[in-house]
């Protein structure tokens, strides 16, 4: 059980997380520790604490935690909506989920679905179980036993040199702004979420770079622009006359807190619509989504002979096993190449 204080701090992360950022609730939680240092709560304080038996409570505290240790919005969302559906399936408060609740909630959720996604369930509602145990809401972690539910391997869907040959071409007929974004995500290798995120600030022309914080890990790093991309950029920015700091912006006027009318910030389904777009008119029968030219620059890398840790670092994964499983395709001709060199040669 919780002590008497730590509920106290506790309800009041959990009354203002939805409207506090990660940041903000940090310095919330030091300020009220650092105020209730040397102070003892009364008894009548502790009745408080019955409101650790309702889900969504624990369910907002956990947020709350998640935000504090920096968790991406994206992540958070995830964890919480599946935890919210086992406690909903089961019908259980959180103290009385077992691990045979959650064998059966994953073999249930399974049904009809790929291993990967149920191993993704049990991650997701493992992270909440995990937490509640190291902060002392439960005794037993329920999911710790379960044992893991082995993941397939999935295709790394790329484009091949003739299929990009033909996106670049695609472009032609294009406006400017989107002929940049293509050749942007040929040349970085940006997630949706991190060239949604850039700023016009954000380029460096003389260098040709970009340097961007990571959407998944939070670290800064740099990626490079090749003459294409640099030269199309240009291009396009030379055709605005708004004000807005976004990198790229909607063709659609809106009109600001000030009266003035501009675009907007494109957003994450606009990219995702322009690539695929793009890739139809191309002739390609695999979606093109922005993840395809991620992993596209991977494995054109790879084949060319790049390290696999400066790949790692220009796509800004933690582990370069994630590099190396997901993101870089087995490239037949890459694996010609080492034959004829190292069985053929002599």
């Amino acid at each position: 059980m919780v002590a008497g204080k730590e509920q106290a701090i506790n309800n009041v992360l959990v009354a203002v997380q939805a409207v506090f950022t990660s940041v903000q609730l940090q310095i919330l939680e030091n300020a009220i520790r650092e105020a209730l240092r040397g102070y003892r709560l009364e008894e009548e304080c502790t009745a408080l604490s019955t409101s650790m038996d309702d889900n969504e409570y624990i369910l907002n505290l956990f947020v709350a935690n998640k935000k504090i240790e920096g968790c991406k919005a994206g992540s958070i969302e995830q964890y919480l909506r599946q935890t919210r559906d086992l406690f909903r399936r089961t019908n259980k408060n959180y103290k009385d989920i077992t691990k045979d609740d959650i064998k059966l909630y994953l073999a249930w959720y399974g049904r009809g679905k790929k291993p990967n996604t149920v191993a993704n369930a049990k991650r997701f509602v493992g992270s909440f179980f995990t937490w509640a145990h190291d902060e002392g809401y439960i005794s037993c972690n329920p999911v710790k036993s379960i044992k893991g539910i082995k993941p397939v391997q999935v295709e790394n869907i790329h484009l091949d040199r003739e299929e990009e040959i033909a996106v670049r071409d695609a472009t032609a007929t294009c406006c400017k702004r989107d002929i940049a974004i293509i050749d942007l995500l040929f040349s970085t290798g940006l997630r949706v979420g991190e060239i949604e995120a850039l700023d016009r600030s954000d380029v460096d022309f003389k260098g040709s770079s970009i340097t961007l914080q990571s959407e998944k890990s939070g670290r800064y790093r740099t990626v490079y622009l090749d003459v294409r991309a640099r030269r199309h950029l240009e291009e396009y920015l030379l055709t605005r006359e708004d004000n807005c700091e976004a990198l790229f912006i909607t063709h659609r006027i809106y009109e600001n807190v000030y009266g003035i009318r501009e675009g907007k910030r494109l957003g994450k389904h606009a990219y995702e619509n322009i690539t695929k777009s793009v890739g139809k008119k191309a002739g390609l029968t695999k979606s093109c989504t922005v993840h395809v030219f991620r992993r596209t620059l991977a494995t054109r890398m790879s084949e060319r002979g790049c390290p696999l840790d400066v790949i790692q670092e220009i796509l800004g994964h933690a582990d370069a096993r994630t590099t190396s499983r997901h993101y870089v395709a087995k490239s037949a001709t890459k694996i010609r190449r080492a034959f004829e060199q190292y069985l053929m040669a002599g």
